[in-house]
This record gives structure tokens, C-alpha cells and sequence, in this order.
């Protein structure tokens, strides 16, 4: 997927930048470990993915953008999305689905605002569509995220793993896999357990 001048995920505003977007390959590691400590205040949430990919659980994708040939960024890691598998299970602990949260999302502090997100966004809806996931969770700005088909996540019957959780930034997308039967508490992977 490219996303450039006039592509799908171009924004008012500053001049897109043209990226790749695709999977996660080996060798991206420290580039996608740079990007996030540079998108966040913190080591928090690049230690987040290092502990997924290590545990590698069952369906997470990590997914980058890269800098297209015959720019300033070419071959850079100029932004990362991380897709993790979350049970989704009733008041008994039983398991009734198992869908995707997103997070983090981090774009290089002089690339945002310049359509990467919307891009890694758009990759990351296509695929947990394309594998069969039924929804698509996520903690974030509710300034923002309304634009992908998120709302809130509580008004569709998927409860946050914490209840400090504010409603406003609790969100999901329901996907085409979606039923009514899979309400319940939504169980994030132990490696986000410090921003929890």
C-alpha cells in the first residue's frame, strides 16, 4: 500500500509523506524501537512491542511504514502500528472471541500530521478484515479516531480490561466477522500491564 500526494490517506494540510506500508520484516526491530521512543515521552510503549514480538502471540502484527524510494525518508521506519490478539471473555472467565487492539501508534515527530497514520490505519483495518477478526479496539484520542469507524466500545457491549478506562478514549470497530454473542471484557496481553 502507498500512500502519497492525493492517495486516500492524504490530509489537509502539510505535504503528505510518500510511504510504504507493509508487515513488519526482520531487521525492522530497531528502527521501530527508535520511532517510539521518539513518538512518546517514555520507554513504555516501545517496550511494549519488544514484549510482544518476543512472546509472539498467536495473530499480533506489527505493522510499518517506511519512507518511499527518492525521498528525504527513503528506507526509514517513519511510522509502526501494533495489532494484539485480546480475548474477549464473559463474567465467568469463558472466552467468546478474540479481537485486535491497536496500539501503539507512533509516526516520527517531523512526519505527523502528514497522512502516515491514516495510512497505517488503513492497512491495519484491512487486515484484521482480511483475517477474519471481529472487532477492533483501542485506548486513544476520540478526536481522532471516530474518522476509522471507531466509537465507543462500551455502547457495543466490549467492556475495558480496567475500569479507570474513560469512555471517551475506550473505542472499537466492529468488523463484518462482528456477532452479538461476543460482548464481554476485553483482555489485553500482559506486556501493556504498565500503561494499565
Amino acid at each position: 500500500m502507498t500512500n502519497g500526494r492525493g492517495g486516500l490517506a492524504a490530509t489537509p494540510g502539510p505535504e503528505p509523506v510518500p510511504v510504504h506500508v507493509r508487515l513488519e520484516t526482520p531487521g525492522d526491530e530497531p528502527g521501530v524501537r527508535r520511532l517510539n521512543l521518539a513518538a512518546f515521552p517514555g520507554p513504555e510503549e516501545a517496550d511494549i512491542v519488544d514484549r510482544i514480538r518476543r512472546e509472539a502471540p498467536d495473530g499480533w502484527h506489527s505493522i510499518v511504514a517506511v519512507g518511499a524510494p527518492g525521498t528525504p525518508a527513503a528506507g526509514v521506519v517513519v511510522g509502526q502500528l501494533l495489532l494484539s490478539p485480546c480475548p474477549v471473555e464473559d463474567p465467568d472467565g469463558r472466552r467468546l472471541a478474540t479481537v485486535l487492539a491497536i496500539g501503539p501508534v507512533a509516526v516520527l515527530p517531523e512526519h505527523q500530521f502528514r497522512g502516515v497514520g491514516s495510512a497505517l490505519m488503513g492497512a491495519a483495518i484491512s487486515l484484521a478484515m482480511a483475517r477474519g477478526a471481529p472487532a477492533l479496539v483501542l485506548l486513544g484520542h476520540p478526536e481522532y479516531y471516530p474518522r476509522f469507524g471507531f466509537a465507543s466500545a462500551r455502547a457495543v457491549g466490549l467492556e475495558p480490561p480496567a475500569e479507570a478506562w474513560p469512555d471517551a478514549a475506550w473505542m472499537a470497530r466492529l468488523l463484518p466477522a462482528w456477532e452479538e454473542s461476543m460482548r464481554g471484557t476485553v483482555r489485553y496481553p500482559a506486556a501493556f500491564e504498565p500503561l494499565a
